[in-house]
């Protein structure tokens, strides 16, 4: 028997279900990941389902939910808030689409969590605002989820632990016997990541060469850390709209 709850939602993605409906995977503060079919979701361009669409769209959502189910039924919802730079500027819209991927590959079915809905949540509005740095937010996110997935790397780096054992999540002094590690130069980059916050952004990545190398030693991380990681489709285009 489905139950009626209240709760805020973060679009991830939608597929094409049907003739003229929709499945719309959604990240939502009460019960985490879930997916929902929605009717008519084409037609009118004023038809306002069309926000079910946009990925990052912050939702405030009835939805019909069955413990028993895996495809659940929204009630209704409105715009919690209209995004105003993302869907305008094409390597925000890089950064969206990375992030949506990124995050259905790895809330597969997760318990809710409030803490990461609402860390997910002021990583949409900083995203979609005009701060300084905003180029390395998909770092930062990708970086703090390790902790909210349960496998956060140590914060040991020191000037005489100087590679990171990618497999091991932490600083050695000396490269590892096993392949899986950075070298001094790109563990000196990586170390930043303990240290930036949203008032730093800036200075997490500096160039777009130093973006990249921090951008693959966490997707090595996620690849060893994060089962079924697999390939992400959408980082051929965010490489090519970040090096712009």
């Amino acid at each position: 028997m489905s139950t009626l709850i209240k709760t805020d939602g973060i679009v991830l993605n939608h597929t094409p279900y049907r003739d003229n409906s929709a499945i719309i995977r959604v990240y939502t503060r009460e019960l985490g990941r879930q997916d929902y079919v929605v009717n008519n979701i084409r037609g009118s361009r004023k038809n306002r389902k069309a926000a079910l669409l946009q990925p990052l769209n912050r939702l405030s959502m009835e939805v019909y939910h069955a413990p028993d189910k895996d495809l659940h039924r929204i009630r209704e919802f409105s715009l919690h808030h209209p995004l105003k730079r993302i869907p305008y500027h094409q390597k925000t819209r890089a950064q969206a689409f990375f992030l949506t991927e990124l995050l259905t590959r790895v809330l597969i079915l997760q318990d809710t969590a409030a803490g990461l809905y609402d860390f997910l949540d002021q990583a949409v509005e900083v995203l979609d605002s005009d701060i300084s740095g905003t180029e390395n937010l998909h770092l930062f996110v990708m970086f703090h989820l390790a902790d909210h997935l349960g496998f956060m790397p140590e914060n040991n780096y020191t000037p005489q632990g100087m590679w990171f054992d990618l497999k091991n999540g932490y600083f050695v002094g000396s490269e590892p016997a096993h392949p899986m590690a950075l070298n001094p130069e790109k563990a000196g980059l990586f170390s930043r990541l303990f240290n930036t916050d949203i008032s730093s952004l800036k200075n997490l990545a500096r160039n777009v060469n130093e973006r990249q190398d921090i951008l693959e030693a966490l997707i090595d991380f996620f690849r060893i850390h994060a089962h079924g990681f697999g390939n992400l489709r959408s980082l051929d285009i965010l490489h090519s709209m970040l090096r712009e």
